[in-house]
């Protein structure tokens, strides 16, 4: 069963047809043990989460992005912005910053593998180089940061398409 987590108030079960899904609220993540995920799970999220084309899957247990930024005030402005969220998730990256590039390996040391923390933070990472970059474009002094919840409703929009497209499939079928 692949684990899927979803921003909400309180526990959802849902089952889909012909797989299934565990759907968490996002406020226990945090305590949670780590679980590593399978490799046709980690394959699906990075799907559902349009993560494949972003993010290099390193021997079937890590994640790997650079990230590059016009200058290295982006670059830190980006670093900060991950940090606080990394935070607020209890979940870390592994990276390097020189100059205007940033290397970035995500994996959960305590299983040695991807867990759904890794998949959340590189949907997160994204997220926040994507909003880093066209801040830095309307203004160079803007340095707002990308809120969790923001992240966590783009989350729920890609969970809920991915929702509809499964019963749809399933209809066909």
């Amino acid at each position: 069963m692949i684990q899927l987590f979803r921003f909400c108030s309180g526990k959802i079960t849902s089952s889909f047809p012909k797989l299934s899904f565990k759907v968490k609220d996002f406020s226990i993540l945090k305590a949670e043990k780590p679980t590593a995920l399978k490799i046709d799970d980690i394959k699906t999220l990075l799907k559902m989460h349009q993560l494949g084309a972003t993010w290099k899957l390193q021997d079937d247990n890590s994640l790997y992005k650079e990230v590059k930024f016009s200058n290295f005030k982006e670059a830190f402005s980006f670093m900060t912005q991950v940090a606080i969220f990394s935070e607020q998730i209890n979940h870390h990256p592994e990276w390097e910053n020189l100059f205007n590039t940033i290397k970035i390996k995500l994996i959960t040391d305590d299983v040695n593998n991807l867990t759904v923390k890794d998949i959340f933070l590189a949907y997160a990472i994204d997220n926040i180089a994507m909003n880093v970059q066209v801040k830095s474009a309307e203004s160079t002094n803007d340095t707002r940061i990308l809120e969790i919840a923001k992240i966590a409703e783009a989350w729920n929009f890609n969970f809920d398409q991915f929702h509809r497209m499964i019963e749809t499939d399933s209809k066909q079928i």
